[in-house]
């Protein structure tokens, strides 16, 4: 494989001064940043869901427990960030999750904009 197919030359030119640099396969090939969804609630550090206190078309309100989640050696409970409906939900109870794993999918009384 030559140097060629594996890096591409990125350059920035400010005040006159260019500045040049190689970009990776590993930087060329990942996925773009997109803005989430505050409706998604997703892990936000490795654990095992304890108890689902919620079902699918549950109507719940903004501090109302939906789910408790063990991690490091912890329950931690998860509220509802605002008023919405259960619309999703991707655990089980016993489940092991990873970081930023969807738990639950909320979706607020409220109009939302989209995050695309």
């Amino acid at each position: 494989m030559s140097t060629a197919e594996i890096f591409d030359t990125f350059r920035l030119e400010e005040s006159g001064i260019v500045y040049e640099t190689l970009l990776t396969k590993k930087v060329k090939e990942r996925k773009a940043w997109k803005r989430p969804d505050d409706q998604e609630i997703r892990s936000i550090i490795p654990g095992t869901v304890s108890v689902l206190k919620v079902k699918e078309g549950d109507k719940v309100g903004k501090g109302e427990e939906l789910m408790e989640y063990e991690a490091m050696k912890m329950q931690n409970v998860i509220k509802a960030p605002f008023d919405g409906t259960v619309e999703k939900i991707y655990v089980k109870e016993g489940e092991k999750l990873a970081k930023g794993e969807p738990m639950i999918f909320l979706r607020s009384s409220a109009n939302v904009p989209d995050p695309a």
